[in-house]
């Protein structure tokens, strides 16, 4: 109670001012109420819906996409004519490899001649994957069985 009464001091005309505008603001706001409703008096269903939707709302989201899709477009297609469709990027000399390692060399030159990968290379990439190797599974156990202890786990 003593905040409230030093907030509003002795004479309490922070709380009187605040009144007043509050007032003369309401009433402004009433009178263009008034007004507003003066102007649809007399008119049809029709009219009156015209009246309100001519706010520039619609027009304003019509312009807004049609500058969207604009921009898009100079953004997308601007670039692209400026600078040409995107180029692939230079493959390693064969040379470089060659110095690093020469038993690599054969197939590096096979590598960089054709970008399809070699049959030796696919089996050992096979291999080294693990996808030529064949496992039987135990017919007796369930495979789900783990994850369900490891759901148990997680509670």
């Amino acid at each position: 109670m003593e905040k409230l009464r030093e907030h509003l001091g002795t004479d309490g005309q922070p709380a009187k001012a605040s009144i007043k505008r509050l007032a003369t603001d309401t009433a402004l706001t009433t009178a263009e109420l008034r007004d507003f409703v003066r102007n649809l008096k007399g008119r049809s269903p029709q009219e009156v819906m015209g009246i309100v939707s001519s706010s520039a709302l619609a027009q304003a989201v019509i312009g807004s996409t049609i500058g969207s899709v604009a921009l898009i477009g100079v953004l997308t297609i601007g670039p692209y004519l400026l600078f040409g469709p995107p180029k692939a990027k230079a493959a390693k000399p064969v040379a470089a490899v060659a110095e690093a390692d020469p038993a690599k060399t054969s197939a590096a030159k096979s590598a960089a001649s054709s970008d399809t990968p070699s049959e030796e290379d696919v089996k050992k990439a096979s291999k080294a994957m693990g996808l030529d190797e064949t496992k039987t599974a135990d017919p007796k156990k369930n495979p789900l069985d783990k994850l369900d202890n490891l759901l148990d786990k997680l509670e």
